[in-house]
């Protein structure tokens, strides 16, 4: 028995639900990227910019500076006779050279007081002073023209003439391709005077 008040019902009480709060799920994710300005950019490409010529240039500084060739302060003198080809040896690459060069030209520069014909010549395995024969010497006698040269080469030149003439030959200078290095250096001997005698006629022999 109740005295003064009414017992709480256990029942639910009918109408609008209580609202409850609602709430938000956090999610989790990455931080968001710092954003790059254009300036930063443009000092990032300029450094790279500056990095790739310095390197192009660092390249063909090597490129164009190979080892210099031997030379000598030694001028050779030979005679020769009209209308017989003289050699006259002007570099020679010596045994320990430890070189393997790719030749693309000679270059000879002559004060002659008559025409006359210079014309480079390797020597494979061999080298000559003044000679008319020279396959005596070398292995093999061919255009240096975009042949090889390796120790114990040499170049040699062929001069000819049809009368009698006096010259004087200056330093060769050899341009070449050793790996990716290239460029013209002067190699061998200061330079050589050749005197080509006339040939003796038949009344010279019979006096």
């Amino acid at each position: 028995m109740t005295v003064g008040g009414s017992a709480p019902s256990s029942r639910p009480t009918s109408g609008r639900r209580r609202a409850e709060p609602v709430r938000r799920k956090r999610t989790l994710g990455a931080p968001g990227m710092p954003r790059i300005s254009m300036k930063t950019r443009g000092w990032r490409y300029g450094l790279i910019g500056t990095a790739i010529l310095l390197l192009l240039g660092w390249f063909l500084w090597y490129a164009m500076t190979p080892e210099d060739l031997p030379t000598s302060d030694k001028t050779v003198s030979a005679s020769g006779v009209a209308g017989t080809p003289l050699y006259v040896g002007m570099f020679t690459a010596p045994d320990d050279f430890g070189r393997t060069l790719r030749i693309s030209g000679v270059k000879v520069a002559a004060t002659t007081n008559t025409d006359l014909t210079i014309t480079p010549v390797l020597c494979r395995r061999g080298n000559v002073g003044v000679t008319t024969e020279p396959e005596q010497f070398c292995s093999d006698l061919v255009d240096p023209e975009g042949a090889r040269m390796v120790g114990g080469d040499s170049i040699m030149l062929k001069i000819e003439s049809a009368e009698p003439a006096v010259a004087v030959i200056e330093r060769i200078r050899i341009a070449f391709r050793e790996d990716v290095r290239w460029d013209t250096r002067a190699a061998g001997h200061d330079q050589a005077i050749i005197t080509m005698a006339g040939r003796p006629t038949t009344e010279d022999a019979a006096g």
